[in-house]
């Protein structure tokens, strides 16, 4: 799970690196804790998994919301993806601020206009906005 956990958390960053996205852009409105998920992936037990459901329901018929997908390191540090949807765009945010061995900068990783779903054989579902790929907890 350690080198599973190392290679997601290695290209994340490749991939928002190969985004070409400037760092300090502006974050998206605050969220509330109804809004935060955590993806099962690290030690954390995943939770909240139906908001991102709500999320993705309401995305697809157009309306406009966000959520925070929470992953967390072997060490217990938060690793954060935001992810918001505003007139037909998402718009995802790598931040891992908040783990010691992470970039003291939120990233802007990606836009688009479609999460594109992949089952894996795992228990995770892997979403791709652009070159920009996180995993869900399949639920």
């Amino acid at each position: 799970m350690k080198a599973l956990w190392g290679s997601l958390l290695a290209a994340a960053i490749v991939a928002a690196s190969a985004a070409g996205c400037t760092p300090n852009e502006a974050a998206m409105a605050p969220l509330d804790e109804g809004d935060v998920v955590h993806s099962g992936l690290g030690p954390e037990e995943a939770s909240n998994l139906e908001r991102f459901d709500a999320f993705l329901a309401v995305t697809e018929s157009g309306g406009d919301d966000a959520v925070r997908i929470v992953a967390t390191t072997e060490e217990g540090d938060p690793v954060y993806t935001d992810i918001s949807y505003e007139e037909g765009t998402y718009t995802v945010f790598f931040d891992n601020t908040e783990d010691g061995y992470g970039s003291q900068e939120r990233k802007k990783s990606a836009e688009c206009t479609e999460l594109v779903r992949t089952d894996r054989p795992d228990e995770f579902q892997e979403y791709a906005c652009g070159e920009y790929s996180f995993l869900v907890k399949d639920f």
